[in-house]
C-alpha cells in the first residue's frame, strides 16, 4: 500500500499510514469499516458534498469497540447491520483500527442512517472513494477476506456472538441473537414448526442459548406434535448458557461445528435445523450434505432458515437450499417484514 503525501495524494512506495495487522489492538479510539454484502460486493456512502466515503467513527466512552462501536457506527453512518468483524490494519498514531465487516442493508427499528450507497466489487469501488487511505484500505480488506481460513472465520464468529449474546442483562431473545422481544420472537421464528410433520427428535444446529430448541418444542406441542429437542453450537460460552437455562436438557446440548459435528453415540434425528449463515457461504452445500448424510434419520427432514434485517439482500431459505443442490420440499415465512425470516426443508 502507499502513504499519503503532503498534498493529499498517494505516493507509491512511500510506506503506509497503517500497519497491516489482523490482531486485536489493545487501544482503539477510531474505527473505519470496509463493509461486505452477502454477494461479496463492498459498500461506501455518497455524501451531500459529493464525496464517497467508507463508514467511520470514534469510539465513545464506555463502549467496547468490537461490540458496541462496531455495531453502532455502520448503522448510524451507513444503514449497514454487521454480523462479523475482522481487524486488518492499525494506525498506532491515531489508535485507529481498520476492519472488514460482513452484514447487510438495514431498514428496521434501530437508529440508523438512510443514505445513498455506492456498491461494487472491491476493484470497482476502491477508485471511486474520495480519501486516498480509504482507496487503499478496500483492496487490503479484500485480500484479508480472501486469505480467511476456516479457523479464523469460526474464531471471529465465536468472538462476536459471545460478546453480543452473553452480555449481562440480556433477555433470552437477545441471548439468541434477536432484539425485538418475546412477541416478535414468536412471530418471526414460529415458521420453523411448519416444517415438522410428525413426532420425533429436533436438533438445532447453532442453538445459541437454547431458546429456539425450547420454543420449537412448545410451539410444536400447540400443534399436537411431540418433539424432543437437542442442540449444538460452535461457541462454548453459549453452550454453557444453554445448559444453564435448560438443565433438564443439558446433556443434549453439545459444542460442535456445523461442518462436521456428529453425536458421540451416533444417533440421528427426525428433524435437523440449520442456519444458512453458520458457515462461509461457499461451504454451505457441505453443511447440507453432512446433515443429510450423518445427522438426519432415514425418513427425516432437514430444515434450513435464513434470518436477516429488514431491507436485507440475502437469498431466502428456499433459494439457498435449492442452490445447495437438493430438492426443496416446502417453505414457510415468519410474520415480520417479507424475507426477514424464512425456512425451507427437504426430506432425507
Amino acid at each position: 500500500m502507499s502513504d499519503v503525501t503532503e498534498n493529499g495524494a498517494v505516493g507509491p512506495g512511500e510506506g503506509t499510514p497503517y500497519t497491516l495487522d489482523e490482531s486485536e489492538p489493545a487501544e482503539v479510539r477510531r474505527m473505519t469499516f470496509v463493509p461486505f454484502l452477502p454477494d461479496g460486493s463492498c459498500v461506501a456512502v455518497e455524501h451531500p458534498d459529493g464525496s464517497v466515503r467508507l463508514p467511520s467513527g470514534d469510539v465513545r466512552p464506555g463502549e467496547m469497540w468490537l461490540r458496541d462501536t462496531a455495531l453502532r457506527v455502520p448503522l448510524e453512518s451507513a444503514g449497514f447491520r454487521i454480523q462479523r468483524v475482522r481487524p486488518f490494519a492499525y494506525d498506532a498514531r491515531g489508535r485507529h483500527v481498520f476492519v472488514r465487516v460482513e452484514g447487510d442493508r438495514y431498514e428496521g427499528r434501530r437508529r440508523h442512517a438512510t443514505v445513498p450507497w455506492r456498491t461494487g466489487t472491491p476493484e470497482v469501488l476502491a477508485p471511486r472513494l474520495t480519501d486516498p487511505v480509504e482507496r487503499a484500505a478496500v483492496p487490503d480488506a479484500a485480500r484479508s477476506r480472501r486469505a480467511q481460513t476456516d479457523a479464523s472465520y469460526f474464531a471471529d464468529s465465536v468472538r462476536q456472538i459471545e460478546l453480543t449474546y452473553l452480555r449481562a442483562g440480556n433477555p433470552p431473545e437477545m441471548g439468541s441473537g434477536f432484539g425485538a422481544g418475546p412477541e416478535q420472537w414468536r412471530a418471526q421464528r414460529r415458521m420453523v414448526v411448519a416444517g415438522l410433520h410428525r413426532d420425533g427428535t429436533f436438533l438445532d444446529v447453532g442453538c445459541a442459548n437454547g431458546l429456539l430448541m425450547e420454543s420449537v418444542a412448545a410451539w410444536a406441542a400447540e400443534d399436537g406434535i411431540a418433539v424432543e429437542p437437542y442442540g449444538v453450537d460452535l461457541a462454548p460460552g453459549l453452550v454453557a448458557e444453554a445448559r444453564r437455562r435448560l438443565p433438564r436438557w443439558a446433556e443434549r446440548i453439545a459444542v460442535g461445528n456445523a461442518l462436521d459435528w456428529t453425536p458421540a453415540d451416533g444417533r440421528r434425528f427426525t428433524f435437523v435445523h440449520v442456519l444458512a449463515d453458520c458457515v462461509p457461504a461457499q461451504r454451505f452445500p457441505e453443511v447440507v450434505r453432512h446433515a443429510l448424510d450423518r445427522l438426519v434419520a432415514p425418513g427425516g427432514r432437514l430444515l434450513v432458515s435464513v434470518y436477516q434485517p429488514v431491507g436485507g439482500t440475502a437469498p431466502r431459505a428456499a433459494d439457498r437450499l435449492a442452490a445447495a443442490g437438493v430438492r426443496v420440499g416446502g417453505s414457510s415465512a415468519g410474520d415480520g417484514a417479507p424475507g426477514t425470516a424464512t425456512t425451507a426443508w427437504c426430506d432425507a
